[in-house]
């Protein structure tokens, strides 16, 4: 499960141009990564230990986040005099070391997007999480490993659509449609069914592979891509015998073969050498063909790796996005 609150430290504050009351704090949070906050002047030092929770935490409705009701109690990113805050920085009232998670103990709940009626079907049962990987990119600042990996090799980058996630795959004959959580029994009225339907990928989809995408259109997430019908963006093809992802370039090709739409790319074969976090968060800045501000972008390695077991992939955030 996504760790959602940790002992942090403040390492730096720095003053925010036009601001008397706030400045922007950096907190480490050991595994949980550096973040950025803006907290009040003068409330913290550097080196003080903090409680630091993060984006879409959802926080108890109690006496000590009664200021974030307004918020509807949930972590967000924000910009406050056009300094990005990532987190929610407070003072640490339990005890504990640098990179504890903190999340059950304060009683912090992961935030999940409103499903869309649409979305939802008659239940065959769990994902299936045996034979095919859900898909959850982390926040570029929780995997600082994987940034300094991708650094000096080639890269791409694909727009973040705003929908909810979707996987369709065939194995050993088996046609499944999946939710997030879900695998759902047939039924043209759901819409990873009629998506399936759409595309005849009963009928096309290789045994053996899974497609994973967004679903996306109107009655999806307020539809800020601004599209006329519900759709897929088709972001990752997974090799169920082999238990890997296609490599950027055949999962692409991969995709067209089936005339499945695919993410958005932005950058494709370029060398990665973005060097700070700012530029990465000034990268994920952009909209839409819509012209609403996109939600971010995912950077991937034109051949696929892992760092530690885990695939290198991650997000980032863009800042100026609200949903």
């Amino acid at each position: 499960m996504k760790k959602l609150a940790y002992i942090g430290k403040i390492i730096d504050i720095q003053p925010i141009k036009k601001a008397d009351f706030i400045v922007s704090a950096t907190v480490i949070c050991g595994e949980g990564g550096k973040w950025m906050g803006t907290v009040k002047k003068d409330q913290f030092n550097i080196g003080d230990l903090v409680e630091v929770y993060l984006q879409d935490a959802l926080l108890p409705k109690t006496d000590e986040f009664a200021f974030m009701e307004g918020y509807h109690y949930r972590v967000s990113m924000r910009r406050f005099k056009k300094v990005p805050s990532e987190c929610l920085i407070m003072p640490l009232t339990l005890e504990g070391d640098i990179g504890d998670n903190i999340a059950d103990v304060k009683g912090i709940m992961k935030y999940n997007k409103p499903i869309s009626a649409s979305l939802s079907g008659i239940a065959l049962g769990s994902f299936p999480t045996d034979i095919i990987p859900k898909t959850d990119e982390p926040n570029f600042q929780t995997v600082s490993d994987m940034v300094d990996e991708l650094r000096g090799k080639r890269y791409y980058s694909t727009v973040k659509a705003d929908g909810s996630s979707g996987t369709i795959y065939k194995n050993d004959e088996h046609f499944g449609c999946c939710s997030r959580n879900l695998e759902f029994k047939e039924n043209k009225k759901t819409l990873v069914w009629k998506l399936a339907h759409e595309y005849d990928l009963p009928e096309k989809l290789h045994n053996g592979y899974a497609i994973q995408f967004e679903i996306v259109g109107p009655g999806i997430q307020s539809n800020r891509m601004g599209l006329d019908k519900v759709d897929m963006r088709v972001f990752n093809v997974w090799d169920i015998k082999h238990r890997r992802y296609l490599d950027a370039e055949v999962a692409f090709d991969f995709c067209e073969d089936l005339e499945l739409p695919t993410v958005e790319v932005i950058d494709w074969n370029e060398i990665f050498s973005f060097q700070t976090d700012e530029e990465l968060r000034k990268y994920a800045e952009g909209k839409y063909k819509s012209g609403y501000p996109r939600e971010g972008v995912v950077f991937r390695p034109m051949l696929e790796m892992k760092v530690d077991y885990d695939r290198l992939s991650f997000k980032v955030i863009n800042l100026m996005y609200k949903d």
